[in-house]
């Protein structure tokens, strides 16, 4: 199993154990259509999420993520929803960020 699938089912997981809905989506880091990781339904709001894992105190947005995010945020604005991405910072947690019009250059623990 890639790495990537790993953290994109923990996250789930944990929202679930939340409370809330989320579910992964089949395909995400190969499919051309695909523009999220994850669906999650939270507090009567709905989100594409997008998942990043970093060994790192900081995870830098660099250019081929700043591109995934903003296809997932122009999607999340169509559908009227909200653009999500969740780091995993291995060994501390998870942090979650709420990607508006702006989306910051790095994401700090």
């Amino acid at each position: 199993m890639r790495q990537d699938k790993r953290y994109e089912r923990e996250f789930a997981d944990l929202m679930c154990h939340q409370g809330n809905h989320c579910e992964r989506v089949a395909g995400s880091g190969s499919a051309k259509e695909a523009v999220c990781d994850c669906v999650l339904f939270k507090e009567s709001r709905s989100y594409l999420v997008e998942v990043k894992a970093t060994k790192q105190k900081v995870l830098y947005v660099r250019k081929h993520i700043r591109e995934q995010l903003k296809k997932m945020q122009e999607t999340a604005r169509q559908q009227q929803i909200h653009a999500l991405l969740a780091v995993k910072f291995k060994h501390r947690g998870w942090k979650q960020v709420l990607i508006t019009e702006h989306i910051p250059e790095a994401i700090k623990w």
